[in-house]
């Protein structure tokens, strides 16, 4: 068969090619060609491939989104626009490392996922009724559901098959989750207070282990950041309350979650690596390939 044009390649040659595409930002080239190459990357970006986050950086007047796998800069990317049904909602939004930001209507709680460089969306259960008492709100996604805290205990929704309901974890029902992170088909669950991190597997739910808090004396802002098999602790002592900035209270652990009764280790030094933290999430990425972002961050404050 002769091909006229790039709309005329067969359907099911354009959707074989679109499934094999590894990088967000292909896929988003591949479906700007145009109507029929869009259509056939559907899939593609409904379930993009995991990569390691992009992130926005500081500029002005135009947003910067930095692709550390391809070591680029992105300038102000037009991200999809939300539906009109999805626009009258007053939903509160939560980002993951993983690509999926959770959407929450702060109404009627219902729930969803939404990808914000695909513009694909798949529905949640609505959230119980206790959620609407706070903002605080720890979660993240795996291939095989979404686990949910807003504070004491966790909620589990399947994803195949899809689940009508969030499950609480009854092992869990005392846990102050204050974060959780998804990797490598285990959940980590933190509780900020205690600096306990809590293992369990993504499919069962099972809990694979319990790391105890290292000796840290009255903890305060702490972060946990999961790095393949090893985990690193940044925190803070309540004590720089009393002392300002005279004194620098902060202190890193690593831990090789893996191993076989391990401890916790104090650093001065976490390596060719950079650790990236806030409220929700923790990720950790090589600093090797970043030349790009390391010239382009003094051009953008």
């Amino acid at each position: 068969m002769a091909v006229r044009g790039w709309s005329d390649v067969p359907a099911e040659l354009l959707t074989d090619i679109a499934g094999g595409i590894s990088e967000l930002a292909d896929i988003a080239r591949f479906r700007a060609v145009c109507s029929s190459w869009r259509t056939a990357a559907a899939g593609a970006a409904a379930s993009p491939p995991p990569q390691p986050p992009w992130l926005l950086l500081p500029s002005s007047p135009s947003r910067l989104f930095f692709s550390p796998r391809e070591d680029r800069i992105y300038p102000d990317i037009l991200l999809p626009h939300p539906t009109a049904e999805a626009n009258h909602r007053r939903r509160r939004l939560y980002a993951s490392p993983h690509g999926w930001t959770l959407a929450i209507d702060a109404t009627d709680l219902a729930a969803s996922l939404l990808h914000p460089f695909t513009g694909a969306t798949r529905p949640l259960p609505p959230l119980p009724a206790f959620f609407a008492e706070t903002d605080d709100l720890a979660w993240d996604w795996s291939p095989h559901g979404v686990m949910v805290s807003c504070g004491e205990g966790l909620l589990f929704c399947a994803s195949d098959p899809p689940s009508a309901s969030w499950v609480p974890i009854p092992e869990l029902a005392d846990c102050n989750a204050s974060s959780i992170n998804y990797a490598a088909a285990e959940f980590f669950v933190f509780e900020e207070d205690v600096c306990r991190v809590t293992i369990l597997d993504a499919i069962t739910l099972d809990i694979a282990a319990v790391l105890p808090a290292p000796a840290v004396e009255l903890p305060s802002e702490a972060r946990v950041v999961v790095a393949g098999d090893e985990l690193f602790l940044l925190v803070k002592s309540k004590w720089m309350y009393l002392f300002g900035d005279d004194i620098d209270f902060s202190k890193a652990f690593r831990i090789n979650h893996r191993g076989l009764n391990s401890v916790w280790q104090e650093l001065d030094s976490i390596g060719d690596r950079a650790l990236f933290v806030d409220s929700l999430h923790g990720f950790a990425v090589p600093t090797s390939g970043f030349g790009t972002i390391l010239r382009a961050i003094p051009s953008t404050q």
